[in-house]
Order: structure tokens, then sequence, then C-alpha cells
């Protein structure tokens, strides 16, 4: 009988115990961190970013290790205001006037130099380098804004429609990997306004429309 009552205790605490746990509640998981907009104040920074699993852009698109620095807050887009040219020609001649390296992160081509629609990635970005393509007074364009120039002079002309597609695809991806909002994507002139890059052809709230579309509707890029 002691037995029975000794065994009839343990199932009613082993039981209570299990029914516990169910009625825990979930751990609440955090708002999306809002990022201030640029150029005033600075982010939260984020642990750096590690990838894990296949990518979903172009495996070329991740830097050195796949880790993400978690500094960019924007995108800048920009044309080169040149009919060709590619990632290399562009190198050579920020180099003539001083610079280190190419200044932008990536170069998209228009089938002159490169082929049409393709993605060159600059050393910048697989050093997760600050970039030398925005200046303003506190450098908050190139300390914390990805450049992509797309090659081609859109005051004259529209970007070919593999160049859009490319862009669109580039940036989404990299709004999606470093927690950027689309409205942040924002052209060169539209920083400094001392410039028309990257021209009137381009059609930058189209882009960003494009961009939040797909990140609402879960698309991969």
């Amino acid at each position: 009988m002691r037995l029975l009552l000794v065994t009839a205790t343990l199932m009613v605490v082993i039981g209570t115990g299990c029914a516990s746990n169910r009625q825990m509640p979930r751990p609440v998981t955090p708002a999306p961190h809002r990022i201030p907009e640029p150029p005033s104040g600075r982010r939260e920074q984020p642990p750096e970013r590690m990838t894990t699993r296949p990518p979903p852009g172009d495996p070329a698109w991740y830097p050195r290790g796949g880790k993400i620095s978690p500094r960019w807050t924007t995108i800048v887009v920009h044309h080169s205001a040149t009919p060709n040219g590619g990632a290399r020609s562009f190198d050579r001649y920020h180099r003539d006037k001083g610079w280190d390296e190419l200044g932008y992160h990536f170069v998209i081509g228009n089938g002159t130099d490169t082929p049409d629609g393709m993605v060159e990635v600059g050393s910048r970005w697989y050093k997760q380098k600050h970039g030398a393509h925005c200046k303003t007074p506190d450098n908050y364009f190139n300390e914390h804004g990805i450049g992509i120039c797309l090659v081609g002079d859109f005051t004259k002309s529209r970007p070919t429609q593999r160049q859009l597609a490319a862009l669109e695809r580039l940036t989404g991806f990299l709004c999606e990997r470093c927690g950027i909002s689309p409205d942040h994507v924002v052209s060169h002139q539209a920083v400094t306004h001392k410039t028309a890059c990257p021209g009137r052809f381009l059609p930058m709230s189209s882009l960003r429309r494009s961009v939040a579309s797909a990140s609402a509707t879960g698309l991969p890029y």
C-alpha cells in the first residue's frame, strides 16, 4: 500500500512538472531594430553576421569568410557618367586620382568592358572596407554606405534592362543581409545635391518600391 502511495505521488509530481513546462510563456521576439535616418545618429551595432547556409544571392557577393560588417546602414547608387567601363578601368582611374583602390563596392556592367548586367565585386566589399564614392562633411555615406555604380550616363539614356534587374537583385540582397531599409537606398545626387548622378533616367523610386515589395512577400534574391 505504501509503495502504491509513493508511486502515485511521484506520478502527480512528474505530471505537474510537464504541465508547468507547457504553460510557461514563450520568449518574446524583440521588435526589429529601427535604423536612424542618415546622416544623423548611429545605429546600435549588432553582432557580426556569419553565413551558415547557402546564400540567397550570388555566392560571390559575400565578403571573405562570409562575414558582413554591421557598419552598413545605407546604399548609394551611382552611374559612371561614361558610355563604357568596368571595375578594372574605374580602379585605374581612381588610383590615378590618388585613391588607394576602386571607390565603389560593386560595379554593374552595360556590355562594354563586361557583360550586360554583370555584377563586379570590388575589393572594398571583400575587405568590408569603407567606400570612397560619396563625400559629405562627416563622411557618413562613405563610412556606412555601400556604393553601387552602374556603367553608363543616365542623364542621356536609360540603363539596360539587365542592369536594372541586376541592380534590383543586388540591392534586395544587401538590404536583406545588412538589415537596411529600402528607404535608405539613395542616389548620389540626393545625398550631396552637387551632382546629377545617377541621372534622371535611373528610376530610384521604382527601385525602392520593387525591393520593398519583394521583401514584404519574402521573395528570395
